[in-house]
């Protein structure tokens, strides 16, 4: 390890000792790292063909090093990687036979080193093909090895030979020939050695026809789909390899294996027609007849157990799947161990050893099987050490062992409560030691090595979005708060339409359970773009959630108090209504949200693959009167799925209704849908997908949502993306009122961050209203969906 960072002669001592109380050794590692070497000058001879190749090499003298701002260490693993790059240059040149050493020598005064590359470039190869009437110069040349793993000793020639005979018999020309004349040149004081493989291709053998005789327990078809030797036709030229027949009756005797006979004989025999001419070829037809001797079906006979203690016969009966009288097969015994040892072993009894015998009768109908079982000692789990847990408690590291002290060792659930310490935000690494494991005695003791995480941080980001403007953020928080993995976070967001500050604290294990807890203060002040309103509210929220089903499934309940203030931003062109007048006062909201969710997609932030669904519902309830008396729906679906490497598919369905209740019959217009902008349906300006005549955006109590979009990779962490977007609001409270589809399509550039894809995108409205504006420009972080 210390070489790869400049110090050549790094010395390590280790020194055991054994504690004569407990009898466990105590180990110290004492290490002198020495001094580091810069390169002073890096020296190649023998490079008589190419000019630079000093530009080719990683490791570079310090003053070059310097100049270019990289690292002025000397750095061995370097080194021998610029030995092997030189040497994968040449050979891609030409030069199969190059060899290339490297020397370092030294100066220990100056703390620096010389480098030496000294190369025999060795002829230069020059590859012929003669007589191939099958195929191409090139598609032969891809059978070649010399040039990638050298030609020491001829074996590279010898080994390409093996390779174009063997691609030659699998196109059906089993007879082929190939033999190789060499000959030398030299020309410009240069030495070519010219290699022709000077090919007999022989006779092309056709399969003209399979036929199968002799089968009464396995039908034709599944016979045939064990079969890669095809007759000739429409997808197949038909060709005849021996090596391809052979691996195919391998196969069928495995098929008959897996369905019990045990002694199945497969006997080919092959009849050759007469040759026919085509063109300059010479084919001969084959016809194949293969004949099956099934011989009996083996079933399982008798099913005994010798040496089981720890469970009941009938018990480890139940576990096995050759059972009495179930058809015999052979692959399945080593599950059956497998399965018999996996469950002894988690009752305590880690060395469990299993092994089965079979007997046959004379007739080979009747398979008996014994299981020869060695349960080895009962082991128990003894003291658990921590180490590494500086800030954490002891007792919030027990929460997540699903074994405690004199519990029955079970290397299941030693798994598990690993799993369980990885997924704390406490800790970024987790090793366990089971001591006395490998010597066998009856009681492990666990020594479980944690490292743990920074826990407090501090986040800043500041940008520009089409939904946001300009905005800057900041979030201030501790991982591991006071030891017992809880999460404290404040983050703050100041921004063009208003700002928010919020304080949360996340309990990962509420009562040791598996269910999370997040208690949530919240203060915020809102104008969103193209409304007549804003809002401010204080708020306070408590949310349950578990995981289910390896964290793919999550069910939310969430409860939330909100005193909010809703006011308008413009003067009102007409009186408004008292019902109107009823939304500027102060509100008393108290919700409760359910909600699931289910995510297969493989990445958070460039998912290309996979689902997301989600099911919302928020219950609303006003505390002193019903206007904010309802009941929020929201469904969301999202699919992503890759054609092909750089093209991937995105599509996504969103369905918002909002039903009031009792004796109300409005919805504030802070809780109405609203579409249009960069997270919705582009090519609209944020909430103008409905607006009045005054150009004020319209919500409604129902919304509808579709998108599609291609993503094409361009490389360089830049990606193109085409979308098509549809909209609809609808049910709202104002004069205009549409049911009709808002249509938009576009484009966009995005560049790859590690949080994230940055972008511009431009959407044209399909059919823009009198006076719309055909499109809208859109700048986002992150994806939209």
């Amino acid at each position: 390890m210390f070489k790869n960072h400049g110090f050549i002669d790094p010395k390590v001592k280790v020194i055991a000792k054994k504690d004569l109380q407990d009898g466990h050794y105590i180990v110290s590692v004492y290490i002198e790292k020495g001094d580091f070497y810069r390169v002073e000058r890096v020296m190649v001879h023998g490079n008589h063909s190419f000019s630079g190749i000093r530009l080719k090499l990683r490791t570079k003298t310090w003053q070059s090093s310097v100049l270019l701002g990289s690292a002025t260490r000397f750095i061995e693993k370097e080194f021998n990687a610029d030995v092997k790059n030189l040497i994968r240059f040449y050979r891609e040149k030409g030069f199969a036979d190059v060899t290339v050493s490297g020397r370092i020598q030294k100066n220990d005064q100056s703390k620096t080193v010389d480098l030496k590359f000294d190369i025999n470039e060795g002829p230069v190869y020059k590859i012929r093909f003669d007589g191939n009437r099958q195929f191409w110069d090139h598609t032969l040349k891809q059978e070649m090895t010399l040039f990638k793993d050298g030609n020491k000793n001829n074996f590279a020639v010898k080994k390409s030979i093996r390779n174009i005979k063997k691609k030659y018999s699998q196109s059906g020309f089993p007879d082929a020939g190939i033999k190789t004349k060499i000959t030398e040149r030299k020309k410009d004081k240069k030495i070519f050695r010219d290699v022709t493989f000077q090919t007999d291709e022989g006779d092309q053998y056709i399969v003209s026809s399979i036929s199968i005789k002799g089968n009464h327990g396995v039908d034709e078809k599944s016979i045939k789909q064990q079969i890669l030797t095809k007759p000739s036709g429409f997808l197949t030229d038909g060709g005849y390899a021996p090596e391809v027949l052979e691996a195919d009756i391998n196969a069928i005797r495995v098929l008959y294996l897996r369905q019990g006979y045990t002694r199945a004989r497969i006997q080919k025999t092959l009849k050759i027609n007469d040759h026919l001419s085509q063109k300059d070829k010479k084919i001969k037809s084959l016809a194949i007849e293969l004949v099956i001797d099934e011989g009996p079906r083996t079933r399982v006979g008798t099913v005994r157990f010798q040496g089981l203690s720890i469970l009941k016969p009938e018990a480890a009966m139940q576990l096995l799947s050759l059972k009495p009288r179930k058809v015999y097969r052979n692959y399945m015994i080593e599950n059956d161990e497998n399965v018999l040892k996996k469950r002894i072993s988690e009752m305590g009894y880690p060395h469990i050893r299993v092994k089965a015998t079979v007997v046959f009768n004379e007739d080979l109908s009747l398979a008996d099987l014994s299981y020869d079982v060695d349960e080895g000692p009962f082991v128990t789990i003894g003291q658990i050490f921590y180490t590494g847990n500086f800030r954490t408690k002891k007792e919030i590291l027990n929460k997540e062992m699903t074994l405690s002290q004199g519990d029955p060792l079970s290397l299941k659930k030693l798994f598990e409560s690993r799993q369980n310490m990885l997924d704390m935000n406490a800790l970024n690494s987790v090793k366990f030691n089971t001591l006395g494991l490998k010597e066998k005695l009856d009681q492990v003791n666990l020594a479980i090595a944690v490292e743990e995480k920074v826990p407090k941080f501090v986040e800043f980001a500041t940008g520009y979005d089409t939904q946001r403007h300009f905005y800057v953020n900041t979030t201030i928080g501790d991982h591991n708060f006071l030891g017992r993995n809880l999460a404290v976070e404040t983050d703050a967001e100041l921004s063009q339409i208003g700002h928010e500050v919020n304080v949360s604290l996340t309990e990962p294990r509420l009562f040791s359970s598996r269910i999370s807890s997040t208690t949530k203060i919240a203060a915020q002040k809102r104008e969103e773009f193209n409304t007549d309103f804003g809002i401010q509210s204080y708020s306070l929220s408590q949310i349950f959630y578990r995981q289910f089903l390896e964290k793919k499934l999550t069910a939310n309940v969430g409860f939330q108090y909100d005193f909010r203030e809703q006011y308008p931003t413009q003067s009102p062109s007409v009186s408004e209504t008292e019902t109107d007048n009823r939304e500027y006062d102060s509100r008393h909201i108290f919700e409760i949200s359910p909600s699931m969710t289910y995510r297969t997609t493989d990445s958070y932030v460039r998912p290309r693959k996979g689902v997301f669904s989600a099911v919302y519902m928020d219950i609303s309830k006003g505390i002193e009167n019903n206007l904010d008396d309802y009941i929020k729906y929201r469904l969301d679906a999202r699919y992503y799925y890759t054609v092909f490497e750089p093209l991937t598919l995105a599509v996504r369905g969103w369905y918002g209704y909002i039903q009031t209740y009792g004796e109300n019959k409005t919805v504030p217009e802070d809780q109405l849908f609203f579409l249009g902008g960069t997270t919705t349906v582009r090519g609209f300006d944020e909430n103008l997908l409905l607006f009045d005549n005054t150009g004020t955006a319209v919500g409604g109590r129902e919304a509808f949502l579709g998108s599609i979009e291609a993503r094409y990779d361009l490389g360089l962490k830049f990606e193109v993306t085409l979308f098509y977007d549809v909209g609809r609001v609808q049910k709202t409270f104002d004069s205009v009122d549409s049911d009709d589809f808002r249509l938009s399509a576009g484009v966009g550039l995005r560049y790859m961050t590690p949080i994230g894809p940055v972008g511009l995108v431009y959407g044209w409205k399909i059919n823009p209203l009198p006076g719309e504006s055909s499109g809208c420009l859109h700048f986002s972080m992150g994806y939209t969906f």
